[in-house]
């Protein structure tokens, strides 16, 4: 009879052990951290975000070269080793205009990359009016093999003709731009909740000086570019590459070989103005991560339950079954 009991106690025990154990609850949750930089970002625009021009950049591919974005890269994926992955995505096309870019948002095909985008940074426009200052240089004789310009091999009544129409050309795309900027912002906010930026652009032609109206006049419409940017900044940051460049663009471009873009040095100072750019902002992760465990009620009622009906065996059963032992020891003769 004692054993029967001594069992019966000892897997009441193990039951409420093991029920407790099995039964021990861990939530998933949220937790977020403050970071300098952001974690995931989406670049778009042209040849300049697009790194062209650069070793190893390739028209169907911006991550093999030291573009500012790709500098950016490497340098958060150690900066946050240990709080996360970091991500960028690339979608910059050589070439493109802000009407390319607009395409490019109403597709789709983007979406994704911009509903998870930290930072979504925007170099365009220059395209929509640098092609026709550039044309300019081919009618004063200027090309890569003669960057300097030859006064004995300019056409000077086709140069002045195209500066005529060039002042209406330009002026009705920098019209255009100011419509697409704004139709591009509110787009990307409709369809990301990250912080979007706006470069300035640099003037490559500023040290030209060799033809001082190609000069002025460049500067003169780059002002209004940079203006019309600063102007409609109410659903976005300025990135000011402009400011940084102004003056050194023999230096931070290929304009010497008759290459407007950044060379290696100009690409490692935008990736410091972006940079300045995103920690004046400052960003937040979020992780998943499992709760301490806990013991739900349910749990707790299990485990109470299965301690009164030990105390009940104690107390009301055991003293029971003493009393029948006794009383049949007493009838034995």
């Amino acid at each position: 009879m004692f054993e029967k009991l001594k069992l019966t106690i000892v897997s009441a025990i193990i039951l409420c052990s093991l029920t407790g154990c099995s039964l021990v609850k861990q939530d998933i949750v949220e937790k977020e951290c403050n970071i300098e930089v952001p974690a995931h970002m989406v670049f778009l625009g042209d040849s300049i975000a697009a790194g062209y021009g650069l070793d190893g950049y390739t028209s169907d591919d911006n991550y093999n070269c030291d573009s500012y974005s790709n500098l950016l890269a490497n340098q958060y994926k150690q900066e946050l080793a240990e709080i996360c992955i970091p991500e960028m995505q690339n979608f910059s096309v050589s070439g493109a205009t802000s009407d390319d870019l607009l395409s490019l948002l109403d597709s789709g095909k983007i979406d994704s990359a911009l509903e998870k985008a930290d930072v979504v940074v925007i170099s365009i426009g220059g395209n929509d009016m640098l092609h026709e200052m550039y044309g300019l240089l081919a009618e004063l004789g200027m090309s890569e093999e003669n960057p300097k310009f030859d006064f004995n091999n300019v056409n000077i009544i086709s140069a002045l003709s195209k500066l005529i129409t060039l002042e209406d050309d330009v002026n009705e795309a920098l019209e255009k731009f100011e419509l697409n900027i704004c139709e591009i912002s509110d787009k990307i906010n409709s369809k990301s909740s990250g912080e979007l930026y706006v470069q300035t652009l640099y003037n490559p032609l500023e040290s030209l000086t060799q033809f001082q109206i190609l000069v002025d006049f460049s500067n003169d419409k780059i002002d209004r570019y940079n203006q019309i940017v600063r102007e409609n900044a109410q659903n976005y940051k300025i990135i000011d590459v402009e400011e940084q460049f102004k003056g050194k663009t023999d230096e931070l471009t290929r304009i010497k070989k008759m290459d407007i873009h950044p060379n290696v040095k100009g690409h490692k100072l935008i990736a410091e103005i972006v940079d300045a750019s995103f920690r004046e902002t400052g960003f937040t992760y979020k992780t998943q991560e499992y709760s301490k465990p806990y013991l739900p009620l349910s749990t707790i009622m299990l485990i109470i339950g299965g301690i009164c009906v030990m105390l009940a065996v104690v107390l009301i059963v055991i003293p029971k079954l003493f009393s029948k032992h006794e009383n049949s020891e007493i009838k034995t003769p």
